[in-house]
C-alpha cells in the first residue's frame, strides 16, 4: 500500500538525518576532509530519498486525497513528518482538485487572468510609489483583486511581499484549472516541444563530448558539463509531463486508449503516456484494508 511506502521512505530519510547530524558533531570535532566528504555523499543520498517519496506522492494524489478525507489524523502526522512533510505540503494544492467541464473550466480561468492582471497593475504602482506607508483600503478599491491580500496601514515592503503571495496563490488556482481533461493538452504540448528540443541539443552535446576526448583535461571537462546539463534539461521537462498527466487522470486515461487505438502519432508523447500510469482504486476495498491495517496497530 501507499501508505506504507511512504512510511518506509520517511524511516529511511529519519535514519540519514541522524547519520548526517552525527557526522556534523564529528566534523566540528575534528575538521576531516573525509568526514566532509562522507556529509557530502550523505546529503546526495537524501536528495535522491526526497525525490523518489517525491515521485511516490505524484502516483499516488487519489490515495492521498482519501487519506485526508477518511484519517485526517493520520493525514495530520505524515504532514509533521520532518521527512516527507515538506514533499506532501508541496503538493497538497493538488489533492482536493475536482474535475471541471471545458466551459465551467474556461470561465475560471479567465477570471483568475483577470485577477492576475490586476494583481501586477498594483504591484506597479506600489512599486513606484514614493513613500514609504500605503491604505490597503484605496488600494482594494481600485484592484478588488488584492482583497483579503491587504489590510489597514501598511509599509511599502509588506504590501509587495503580500501581492506577491497572492499572485502565487492565484498561479496555482489557474494550474488547478489548467489540469482539467478540456485544458491539459496545450500546456503539455509546450513541455512536449521543449523535451524534444532538449533532446536534440543533447544529442549534439554527447557528439561534442566524444570529440572532446583526448583534447584535454579542460575541454573534456567543458564538453561533459554541457552534455550533463542538456541531459538534466531533457529529463526535468519529461519529470514535468509525467507530473501533469499523473495530476490529470482523465486525460491521461483518454490519452491511452487514443494511443492504443492509434489516434495519435507516435512519438514522444506515446513514450511519456506508456510510461505513465495512475493506481486505480476501489474506494471501498481501500477503506476497509485501511481501517483493518490501522485497527492492527
Amino acid at each position: 500500500m501507499f501508505i506504507e511506502e511512504l512510511e518506509e521512505k520517511a524511516a529511511a530519510l529519519k535514519r540519514k538525518k541522524d547519520e548526517l547530524r552525527g557526522l556534523h558533531r564529528q566534523y566540528r570535532q575534528f575538521y576531516s576532509k573525509d568526514i566532509r566528504d562522507e556529509i557530502a555523499v550523505k546529503r546526495a543520498e537524501m536528495a535522491k530519498m526526497r525525490a523518489e517519496a517525491s515521485e511516490l506522492v505524484w502516483g499516488s494524489l487519489r490515495e492521498l486525497f482519501l487519506i485526508k478525507r477518511y484519517f485526517p489524523d493520520l493525514y495530520a502526522m505524515l504532514l509533521e513528518d520532518p521527512g516527507i512533510g515538506d514533499v506532501i505540503r508541496r503538493r497538497e494544492w493538488l489533492i482536493d482538485r475536482k474535475e471541471e467541464g471545458k466551459d465551467a473550466a474556461e470561465k475560471q480561468l479567465k477570471d483568475i487572468r483577470q485577477r492576475r492582471r490586476q494583481l501586477r497593475e498594483a504591484r506597479q504602482f506600489v512599486d513606484k510609489w514614493p513613500g514609504r506607508g500605503l491604505d490597503a483600503r484605496s488600494l482594494v478599491a481600485t484592484w478588488p483583486a488584492l482583497k483579503g491580500a491587504l489590510e489597514g496601514d501598511l509599509h511599502k515592503s509588506d504590501a509587495l511581499a503580500a501581492i506577491d503571495r497572492k499572485q502565487e496563490a492565484l498561479m496555482l488556482e489557474g494550474w488547478k484549472v489548467l489540469l482539467n481533461a478540456s485544458m491539459i493538452a496545450k500546456p503539455l504540448r509546450k513541455f512536449l516541444a521543449a523535451a524534444h528540443g532538449l533532446k536534440t541539443e543533447e544529442s549534439v552535446k554527447q557528439l561534442e563530448m566524444a570529440k572532446a576526448k583526448g583534447g584535454g583535461s579542460v575541454k573534456e571537462y567543458e564538453a561533459r558539463k554541457e552534455y550533463e546539463k542538456a541531459k538534466s534539461g531533457r529529463e526535468r521537462m519529461e519529470r514535468i509531463c509525467r507530473h501533469l498527466l499523473l495530476a490529470s487522470p482523465v486525460f491521461l486515461e483518454a490519452m491511452k486508449k487514443e494511443l492504443k487505438c492509434g489516434k495519435k502519432d507516435k512519438g514522444e508523447l506515446e513514450r511519456i503516456v506508456s510510461s505513465t500510469s495512475v493506481k486505480k482504486i476501489n474506494e471501498r476495498e481501500w477503506l476497509k484494508e485501511m481501517r483493518k491495517r490501522l485497527g492492527a496497530e
